[in-house]
């Protein structure tokens, strides 16, 4: 019993302190493509960019955020789609994808992908609730983060 408040702390430990690292945070270029943050993406509309970002929601609403700039994210509110022959999440990813959707709460993913932004159509996602999109080509990395 004594052991309990120390196994209890450690177990603690390991859920919330042991959350992967988010890599740097610099914005240079990956591959002679500009890396971006969310908030710079209307400069580079319809131009292939690689993206540095986190994507979080609630229900059925979920959009791309900002690392740098929490405030642009819910402005230009961007849908995260991919590119296939039907918009389907590569098999890799969908596991990741189920698990942030089913613990928004308390999880969110950071995303550095290659991909478009697009504003053409005019809303996207659920009920066309935002007004623009991310059309992913690759992904590089997918992180479950802990809020």
């Amino acid at each position: 019993m004594k052991h309990l408040l120390t196994y209890l702390s450690f177990g603690l430990l390991i859920v919330y302190g042991c959350s992967p690292k988010i890599s740097d945070l610099s914005y240079t270029t990956y591959k002679n493509l500009p890396t971006v943050d969310l908030c710079d993406l209307p400069k580079y509309r319809n131009q292939n960019v690689y993206l540095k970002c986190s994507y979080s929601g609630v229900e059925e609403y979920w959009n791309l955020n900002s690392i740098k700039n929490k405030g642009c994210g819910q402005q230009l509110l961007v849908d995260l789609d991919f590119v296939n022959d039907y918009g389907e999440i590569p098999k890799r990813y969908r596991r990741k994808l189920q698990k942030v959707h089913n613990n928004y709460p308390v999880l969110y993913l950071y995303l550095e992908a290659i991909g478009v932004f697009e504003t053409e159509k005019g809303s996207y996602g659920h009920l066309g609730s935002n007004k623009s999109r991310f059309l992913v080509t690759k992904i590089n990395k997918m992180i479950l983060v802990k809020k």
